[in-house]
Parts: structure tokens; sequence; C-alpha cells
């Protein structure tokens, strides 16, 4: 079947990236096919091919999507904070729910199956980084932060803080809250080191 009459080229990407979303959450990465991805959104293989080269391409766009729409929202939540700190509080407890995301769990399964190098995950993460390193920045422009920091050294270390919580809270933390509590607590222990005293 080839791409419905009337509907845009837009369309039929958003319609492909959902349908794949739901697949890969479901199935991994390994396990769904291009033609399961042809069967759910009952399109012509060549309508899923214009759009993407191969699964690869159409599940990395997905996970970009997922990524650049948590940026977005935490962006558009940062604006209601005022410190530097408040605003890394916030990136945590989204964070802590993010984590719940089925999408993103199966990152490490298609990193082992496609034996990524490592330097792939910093390449993706990057935008998330980069809004990280201008939070530290405003930190020490207002004070709040010592001004000697490495700007970027405290944001990967901060980043890594955060992801590497994510199995670790499941362990012990069953609850929203006290996940929440965690991540705040990470926060403030790296924090604490790089305060203006």
């Amino acid at each position: 079947m080839s791409r419905p009459i009337g509907v845009n080229s837009e369309d039929t990407k958003k319609l492909i990236e959902e349908k794949a979303v739901k697949l890969f959450e479901g199935k991994g990465y390994a396990a769904t096919s291009m033609s399961d991805i042809k069967t759910e959104t009952q399109l012509s293989k060549g309508t899923i091919y214009y759009h993407f080269k191969n699964k690869e391409e159409l599940y990395l766009f997905c996970i970009k999507q997922a990524l650049n729409r948590f940026i977005h929202e935490w962006e558009n939540e940062m604006v209601k904070e005022e410190t530097a700190t408040e605003k890394l509080y916030l990136w945590a407890r989204l964070c802590s729910l993010e984590f719940h995301n089925p999408l993103l769990k199966s990152l490490s399964e298609y990193m082992i199956s496609t034996k990524k190098e490592k330097s792939f995950v910093a390449d993706l993460f990057k935008p998330e980084l980069d809004v990280i390193s201008e939070v530290m920045k405003e930190g020490i422009h207002q004070k709040e932060f010592n001004p000697d920091l490495d700007v970027k050294e405290i944001s990967v270390i901060l980043l890594a803080v955060i992801y590497g919580l994510y199995d670790t809270a499941f362990l012990a933390f069953n609850t929203q809250e006290s996940k929440e509590a965690l991540f705040k607590k990470a926060i403030d222990t790296v924090i604490n080191g790089i305060r203006m005293n």
C-alpha cells in the first residue's frame, strides 16, 4: 500500500515514527524489522524507505525526537526557575520521569547489537549537555557557582551521575518521590563542591 492520498510527507513521516516507536518499545531494536514497520503503518516499503534509508536511521530519528522533546520541555519549564541550582533540580526531576520511557531504555540494547562506540552516546546527548553547560555558565555569572569551574567537565560529571543512577534507582527506590529525592541529592552532592563559599 502506498502513501494515503491527501496525506503530506511530514504527516507520513510522523506516522512512521509513531508506529516505529511502539514497535521499538515493545520488541526492542534488534527484533523489530522494516517489515514489522510496514505492516504496522500499512504503508509500502517504498514510502518508508523514501523517508528513512534503513531501520537504524529510523530508530535514531525516533531517539533524537524523544530527546529533543525532553530538552524542549525542560527549557520551557526552566524559565520559571530563578537560580541555576533550581534549574538543575528541575532537570533531575524530569530525568527521573524520562527514564521510564521504554524507547530510551532500548538504547543499551541498540548499542550492543550494533557494536556502537561510546563516543556515539556523547554525540547523541550533546544537545542536553549543551543546555547543562549553559545553566552552569549562568550559575557562574550569577555568582552562584565558583568562577574557576571547568564548565564542560562539571557538565559531563552531572550528566554521568544522573544517567548512572538510572539502573541503581530501581534497586532500592520504588516510588517516583524517592527517585526524585535521590536524583536531587545527587545534584546537591556535585553542586556543593562547586558553590561559592
